[in-house]
């Protein structure tokens, strides 16, 4: 900093001003900024289905471990995959739509301003699943369960079926139950491409839990109650599941959330098989 006398209004003082030095630094004194010091990062091209996509490496080498070596590879003697179309890196087994999820989270905003679309977080979920995109993950996961469309009963991309599909595929396990309680609470019965989808087992069980929510004869303990005058202790437990905004329904049990968690808990994760 370099110092400039200012005059005092009333002259009896000088007062002293700090200024930036400006003055160029020398040779020996340049350290690159260990964040924003960036080597030359050329642009990688990838053939995703019968679509190229064009895009920074940076991206994707700092965010997942695999694509970071993918591109610790060698170069060959054309140079290295992904410089041009025709030594464009294949990505077999990932949907356009997933790729394109993928450059929208880096390239464009929707996602950091909450605006995609469920059907758009599914894809970054399966694309950050599928590559180790860890943080990407955590996102998605996390924008999928506070979306309008995760507890509403019907009418949504993400219904209950979905959720179970989802949650087996991509490795989410709480939200199962979320799933099974949710398909306990509704008025309608399975439908046949639903059993399809997940499979006769896990249709079986949540028949047998469905018929149990209705069962008037099915006693289910009612909630724990803490001690009279007890301090309500902490607990380390995961927090309950929101109760979801749909019709209180007619036959007076399935609205009641403690006895269809109770049952759930009974029919699909019995003690000792959790």
């Amino acid at each position: 900093m370099n110092s400039a006398e200012l005059p005092d209004p009333e002259g009896k003082n000088t007062l002293m001003l700090l200024t930036p030095d400006m003055s160029p630094a020398k040779d020996e004194d340049i350290r690159k900024n260990k964040k924003y010091y960036l080597d030359d990062d050329p642009m990688a091209i990838f053939l995703v289905g019968n679509q190229g996509f064009r895009v920074h490496r940076y991206y994707l080498r700092t965010e997942s471990d695999i694509f970071n070596l993918m591109f610790l590879c060698p170069p060959g003697a054309d140079g290295p995959d992904g410089c041009s179309d025709e030594r464009a890196i294949p990505l077999p087994d990932v949907a356009p739509a997933e790729f394109e999820a993928l450059c929208d989270f880096f390239y464009d905003e929707k996602f950091q301003c909450d605006t995609a679309s469920t059907r758009e977080w599914i894809n970054l979920l399966a694309i950050s699943t599928r590559f180790d995109f860890r943080r990407l993950r955590e996102r998605a996961i996390t924008a999928l369960e506070h979306g309008p469309n995760f507890w509403h009963p019907r009418g949504d991309e993400l219904d209950p079926i979905e959720q179970i599909v989802l949650a087996e595929k991509y490795d989410i396990p709480h939200w199962l139950r979320i799933a099974y309680v949710k398909i306990c609470e509704r008025s309608e019965a399975l439908e046949t491409w639903e059993a399809e989808k997940i499979g006769p087992h896990k249709t079986a069980l949540l028949a047998r839990a469905r018929e149990t929510v209705r069962n008037p004869h099915h006693h289910t303990p009612p909630p724990p109650q803490p001690p009279t005058g007890a301090k309500k202790k902490k607990s380390s437990a995961p927090p309950s599941i929101p109760a979801p905004e749909i019709e209180t329904p007619s036959n007076g049990f399935y609205h009641d959330r403690h006895r269809v968690n109770t049952i759930v808990s009974e029919v699909f994760f019995p003690a000792g098989n959790a």
